[in-house]
Formats: structure tokens, C-alpha cells, sequence
């Protein structure tokens, strides 16, 4: 079970969770940009999901199994945090109102890692489960109001400056520099496999930094050829559901 904890702990980071269900993690126009987005999360339903999966479905039991015997998240965990671009971006939510360290470190106290020092200064939910890690990807992204969680970004950057800050932060050079060294990590590329092998869509989070971002996620391609006006429209005619 302290791996799960480590799960939701890292879920923290990430922003799962709905008002008032964690402790006040700063304060600041940053920070209250943050928590429009969080208060759209799900959080108990989520939890809820992962721990029926948890506890009734094999593959995701086997993986949690592995995660007990590997020590494949405190590898990663520490790499992620030995990179210089990556406690940037830390520094910059931390100087914005965003206690991000104290959500690093509830993970880390988790994985038994060494706390990181900031710079000075259930639910009741009836489950339909899907199956399998992708069917637990499947089952939570179908909880995240996606469509509601657009509209608050376009909002944020047309009337926040704050968050415009901290996204253009997020699309500087430090933090495409972070993200080239994360992905060279080997623990997440092991993870990273195993998930693309249990059929989870992984492009689509590197579709999804490039789109909001501007910032390019390495990948195993090595050449790439500027796609004609015919490939892009028949791209898009077989997206249409056309019996």
C-alpha cells in the first residue's frame, strides 16, 4: 500500500485533486489558477477506480507487484529531480505561490527518498472496469471533463497574467531542455514500455505538450518528411465516421 500512496502523492504533483480535498499547497494568483483546474478533477472517483483495479484486475495487480519489487519510481523520482531544468521550473512555482516542493517531497517521503530543499525564502462509486492498464488509463481519462479544462486555459490566458507567465515559462528553452533530459531517463523509458506494450496510447501526452507547449517530446523517429495537403486531408477524412 506505500506504493499506492507514492501513486497519489505523484498524482498530487500533477494536479489531480478537487478543492478542499489536500492541504492549501501555496497562495498566489499562480496558485489560484491552479486550483480552477483542479476543482474540474474527479479525484475521489479516480481514486476510487485505481483502487478497484488495484484490487481486482491482474495485469494492474501484476504491475503494482512489480512496482513493490523494483525500485523503478525511486529511480525515476531521483533522476527527474538531479535535473537542473527541472528544479527551475520547481523554483519558478515556488517563487509564484506554488508550494511544489512540498508536493515533490510527499512523494519522495513516500519512495523513501531524501526531501528536496525549496531555495530560501474512500467514494462510494459503482465501476464499470474496462480491464488492464490501458482500461485504467481508459477509465480515468474518461472522468477528466477534457472539453471544461480547455475552456479554463483559454480563459486563464486571455485574462491571467500570472498563468501566462507560468506557461511561457513552461515553453522556454529551459523547460524543452527538461524534457529532453527526462525522456533519456531510463526507468521512465522502461515505463514508458511496458505501457505502450499493455496498449496505452503514450503519444498522445507528447501530442499534447507539443500542441499546448510548443515543446517537442524525443521519440524513435529519425527522419521525418514534411506531409503533402493530399496525406493531411485524407489524415483527417479517416478520422470522420463514415459507415
Amino acid at each position: 500500500m506505500k506504493y499506492i500512496s507514492a501513486l497519489f502523492a505523484a498524482l498530487t504533483i500533477i494536479g489531480l485533486g478537487q478543492a478542499h480535498q489536500f492541504p492549501d499547497f501555496g497562495k498566489g494568483p499562480v496558485h489560484e489558477d491552479f486550483q480552477d483546474f483542479l476543482d474540474l478533477i474527479p479525484y475521489k472517483k479516480i481514486r476510487t477506480i485505481v483502487l478497484d483495479y488495484v484490487l481486482g484486475d491482474s495485469e494492474v495487480q501484476e504491475t503494482v507487484n512489480y512496482l513493490k519489487t523494483s525500485t523503478i519510481l525511486k529511480d525515476l523520482m531521483i533522476d527527474l529531480e538531479a535535473i537542473p531544468e527541472v528544479i527551475n521550473i520547481l523554483d519558478y512555482m515556488q517563487k509564484e505561490g506554488v508550494d511544489a516542493y512540498s508536493l515533490v517531497n510527499k512523494a519522495n517521503d513516500a519512495l523513501g527518498i531524501d526531501r528536496i530543499t525549496p531555495p530560501s525564502r474512500l467514494y462510494s462509486l459503482v465501476i464499470q472496469r474496462t480491464g488492464g492498464i490501458a482500461g485504467l488509463v481508459k477509465d480515468i481519462m474518461d472522468m477528466i471533463p477534457i472539453a471544461k479544462i480547455i475552456r479554463i486555459y483559454v480563459q486563464k490566458m486571455k485574462t491571467s497574467s500570472a498563468f501566462v507567465g507560468f506557461v511561457n515559462q513552461l515553453k522556454s528553452d529551459n523547460a524543452q531542455q527538461a524534457v529532453n533530459k527526462i525522456y533519456q531517463i531510463k526507468s521512465l523509458q522502461i515505463i514508458l514500455n511496458r505501457l505502450k506494450s499493455s496498449g496505452v496510447n503514450t503519444q498522445i501526452t507528447a501530442d499534447v505538450i507539443y500542441i499546448v507547449l510548443n515543446l517537442n517530446v524525443p521519440n524513435d523517429i529519425t527522419v521525418y518528411q514534411e506531409p503533402t495537403l493530399e496525406d493531411e486531408l485524407i489524415d483527417f477524412m479517416n478520422l470522420l465516421p463514415i459507415d
